[in-house]
């Protein structure tokens, strides 16, 4: 028997019951296996029948993107012995059938958008600033498609902190770490905060010999915000790490997972007079509800409205005043006259842009980027509306959907705005070409709106 699965059998109390014989050493090493990283609950290793060890391994190879054979096969067993993630696959095939949603129930997430993590070591042959700069790339990945912002605290307690250990290291002798190869690193989910690394690894902070600290850290650091793994092949959070390459390092599967959790759950919000429609993901509206229920103080026929990615609040323009909330909470303060900022009155359109991390504002042929901590206009603007390619002047709302896309709606039109390249790429009739936005009864296949 291999020192790992030794050490397995040890943590489980199972080292009388081996089967002598290789099929039979190596069976109850998958057993030690699929138990170990989520694929049986009860009753003991032992007691498993065939049935459940062959669904368990469907399971298993359904995640490994392998034949769901149900058999313990070269394959199956080569996959099984590959460097990966200590962390369990909570999300087995079963799971994925019976919800759509990639994040975990148990572990949950934090209720804040400002978080710390602190480095408590690093291997002695890394060079600390390095290292330092690996993590804080590894943060960024996340705050870049999400609400949250990091920081990195240099001593004392943090929300996140990040360990190097050899072997056992007080987590239980199932996470102990086995040397090269094997689990290179684990994470808790929230609110513990940490993610350990095996320091008996050899670590590389570029693209040669060595195990990539950077994607490691960026993967571990998603469990620590509350992701499991992702069945897709090519997500940064698989349980067989990534590799570095020339691709972007996160895929759709993992923003949106993150965007899940920590933006706006997105659904979106129709404004008419003084009522509001609520669409879901599905594209199922609510029935009209009155503003004041929603956010009490806010006066109907508003011009503008903007949700922040960065703070979590809501703003409403209308006239020369604006209206900040924290959900139905109506801020410190407001609302408060937007002049003295030269924020224009009556704008058209506003919506939070995250390329810029601003709020932006249009108004016929301009737009203005503006600061939240003060709601004043920032230096250079407002600019012409040229630089937003084909987007016409006199839009009337603006939402970013989770395909990655803005889109900007104007009475019955729609134009589609890709943001990386800066230009409008398609427009059309929202009514007839986007079933998100829930303009029509499922049932009666009357116009809502």
């Amino acid at each position: 028997m291999g020192a790992r699965a030794l050490r397995a059998a040890l943590a489980l109390g199972l080292l009388a019951a081996v089967q002598p014989g290789p099929a039979g050493r190596q069976r109850r090493e998958a057993e030690l296996f699929l138990q170990k990283y989520g694929y049986f609950g009860q009753p003991a290793p032992g007691e498993r029948s065939p049935a459940d060890f062959g669904a368990a391994l469907r399971d298993f190879q359904w995640v490994a993107h392998l034949p769901l054979s149900g058999v313990l096969d070269a394959p199956t067993v080569h996959q099984m012995g590959l460097p990966r993630c200590g962390t369990a696959d909570a999300e087995s095939r079963r799971a994925a059938r019976r919800r759509r949603k990639r994040y975990s129930q148990h572990g949950g997430k934090w209720y804040k958008r400002h978080l710390t993590y602190r480095v408590v070591n690093w291997p002695s042959y890394l060079p600390q600033h390095e290292v330092r700069l690996a993590v804080k790339a590894a943060f960024e990945l996340w705050s870049n498609v999400s609400s949250l912002v990091f920081w990195e605290a240099r001593d004392g307690p943090a929300d996140i902190r990040l360990t190097f250990f050899h072997g056992d290291h007080n987590d239980g002798l199932n996470n102990a770490f086995d040397g090269p190869g094997g689990a290179l690193a684990h994470a808790f989910f929230p609110r513990r905060g940490e993610a350990h690394f095996d320091n008996d690894e050899r670590w590389s902070l570029h693209s040669g010999k060595g195990r990539n600290l950077f994607v490691v850290v960026a993967h571990e650091v998603g469990h620590t915000l509350g992701l499991e793994h992702s069945p897709v092949k090519s997500a940064l959070m698989s349980p067989y790490y990534k590799k570095l390459s020339k691709d972007f390092v996160l895929s759709w599967d993992d923003i949106l997972a993150v965007q899940n959790l920590y933006d706006v759950d997105h659904n979106l919000y129709i404004f008419k007079g003084n009522h509001y429609w609520l669409v879901s993901v599905s594209g199922n509206a609510s029935e009209p509800q009155p503003l004041h229920t929603r956010w009490p103080g806010l006066p109907p026929g508003i011009d503008a409205a903007a949700w922040s990615e960065l703070s979590g609040k809501f703003y409403f323009f209308k006239g020369g005043r604006c209206w900040c909330y924290k959900g139905s909470t109506l801020e410190q303060g407001f609302p408060q006259k937007c002049s003295a900022g030269g924020l224009p009155r009556h704008p058209d359109t506003a919506l939070y842009f995250q390329q810029l991390r601003h709020l932006v504002l249009f108004k016929g042929p301009k737009y203005f980027v503006v600061s939240e901590e003060t709601l004043h206009v920032e230096p250079y603007y407002p600019r012409s509306l040229r630089d937003w390619d084909g987007l016409p002047p006199g839009t009337t709302g603006a939402l970013r959907h989770r395909d990655g896309f803005i889109y900007f709606f104007r009475d019955d039109q729609y134009w589609q705005f890709d943001q990386a390249k800066l230009q409008v790429v398609a427009t059309g009739k929202w009514a007839a070409e986007l079933p998100w936005m829930g303009c029509w009864d499922a049932n009666g296949g009357q116009v809502l709106f």
